[in-house]
């Protein structure tokens, strides 16, 4: 029996089809497409941990039905999209027969530590002492810390990914620490400008308010 990790299948969600050039004509095609290939890596009494956003069809029956057709005994790590306004888990995925529901796991694989969340963490327990971590919600778009991976299907050629393919990958991701680092810092220095923008928001948003408790203020004077 092996383990599995995957996340971001949004099975049945259109918009996968054109913002992240899945490559299938319709949902239908996408979702039978992914079905099987999440069934050619993982057999029935393999165990899949899905970190989130496992759905984005949530009509109770067809999510069964997905569900279902899915091998592996399964784990949800809970995604933005997995819950409703109120941060409930939706009707839908409440019902299923997961192995267990959670925002945050931690597991281990011949003693190697790995934390497993939706979103990329910047620190996590242990990674001092060499632990990873796995998470989705990125859709391939963010390069994580060394030694952490995106198990996200775009990310992973649109399949679960074997924790021995995850631990060889955040590795590579320590063997080549300076590449990554340096992506990161290009990434964050292109995002100053969205920055300078948000800043100035909160700034004229600040002064606003400011004025306005000096008008209420003087008024009451």
């Amino acid at each position: 029996m092996s383990t599995f990790l995957t996340a971001d299948t949004h099975f049945g969600h259109p918009l996968m089809l054109t913002a992240l050039n899945r490559p299938y004509s319709h949902v239908d095609e996408m979702d039978e497409a992914m079905i099987s290939a999440w069934n050619a890596v993982v057999h029935p009494k393999d165990t899949v941990w899905h970190l989130g956003d496992f759905s984005m069809k949530h009509e109770q029956r067809r999510v069964s039905e997905i569900w279902h057709a899915l091998n592996g005994r399964k784990h949800l790590i809970i995604g933005n999209h997995d819950v409703d306004k109120k941060g409930d888990l939706l009707p839908a995925l409440s019902r299923l027969d997961w192995v267990s529901v959670s925002h945050f796991a931690e597991i281990k694989h011949d003693g190697q530590r790995i934390m497993l969340s939706h979103y990329a963490p910047y620190v996590w327990n242990q990674a001092h002492r060499g632990s990873y971590a796995a998470f989705g919600h990125s859709h391939g778009q963010v390069v994580g810390m060394p030694g952490t991976i995106d198990v996200g299907v775009d990310n992973q050629g649109l399949k679960p990914i074997s924790v021995e393919e995850f631990i060889r990958q955040a590795e590579d991701s320590i063997i080549n620490a300076q590449e990554v680092v340096n992506t990161i810092s290009d990434r964050l220095i292109g995002l100053t400008d969205v920055w300078k923008e948000r800043a100035k928001a909160i700034k004229q948003n600040r002064r606003r308010i400011n004025e306005e408790e000096e008008s209420s203020s003087s008024f009451r004077l």
